[in-house]
């Protein structure tokens, strides 16, 4: 080639300028187009949010107006319940958006019941005690809530030398769920993969929420078995048996329960 036939592909420092692509049948496109597009691409984004945004203020609005008891689900994922307002991170047409990292939208003191399932072990320990100060701050004084996640307590169980006959199926499940042609420990491997599947942050012992829900304000705290409590608003929530065999989720999970304190009457 001579110093006067200038690679095509080269002469932009080895791509083809937008505006002069070699002719192979495709429409040229100019920079003004691409910056069109990006601009218009944009707009739709913002418009999307907004709309977003409204639709959003609106189901809290119409919620509100039609429920005097008030039920706020986090992380509701393919378990929304009837009669609650049901968030997600990646909610259906049926929710609202909520990142349990960031502040709720709603005000103080709108809410009497509150539950989650299967959600704060998804984040950080820092995280998760914020986002249970925002469910004290939204939740009205004799409110209450219901947390249930997976109980670290069921994991170091696992690797005692005598193991009752749900612990045993339960390692058996898990291998040849997750792991059917790996030849490790069983133990070793189920409770690695339970740590670091699924999008898991921390995982919780019974104390450690106790002391979580605690220091966010929370008064008689309370641990219940699955689908049990003494109120009838709160029975028979959980879904995570719809996932893994009921027995199974029983061993996994632990649920705790407990109030916001009524606010002292000015004398």
């Amino acid at each position: 080639m001579s110093s006067a036939e200038v690679d095509p592909e080269l002469a932009h420092g080895g791509y083809t300028h937008p505006g002069s692509f070699i002719d192979d049948g495709q429409p040229n496109i100019s920079w003004r187009q691409v910056e069109l597009l990006l601009t218009n691409t944009q707009l739709l984004t913002r418009l999307t949010r907004k709309l977003r945004r409204h639709l959003q203020r609106r189901t809290i609005r119409d919620y509100f107006q039609s429920h005097p008891i008030r039920k706020l689900q986090l992380g509701s994922g393919e378990n929304p319940l009837d009669g609650w307002l049901n968030t997600d991170l990646e909610p259906s047409a049926s929710m609202i958006l909520l990142d349990i990292r960031q502040p709720f939208p709603f005000d103080d003191n709108s809410f009497d019941y509150l539950f989650s399932e299967h959600l704060i072990e998804h984040v950080s320990y820092q995280h998760g005690l914020r986002c249970l100060k925002e469910c004290f701050r939204v939740l009205r004084g004799g409110a209450k809530i219901r947390v249930a996640t997976p109980d670290l307590s069921f994991l170091v169980a696992l690797y005692a030398d005598e193991k009752n006959d749900c612990q045993r199926q339960y390692l058996e499940w898990s291998m040849e769920m997750f792991a059917p042609q790996l030849k490790v420990p069983q133990e070793t491997f189920v409770v690695n993969n339970f740590f670091r599947n699924w999008g898991h942050q921390f995982i919780y012992d019974y104390k450690a929420l106790q002391v979580a829900l605690a220091q966010a304000g929370f008064v008689d705290i309370q641990r219940v078995e699955v689908h049990v409590s003494e109120d009838p608003v709160l029975r028979g929530l959980e879904s995570h048996d719809r996932v893994i065999p009921p027995e199974f989720n029983k061993l996994e999970t632990m649920v705790a329960e407990a109030i916001k304190p009524m606010p002292p009457v000015m004398v």
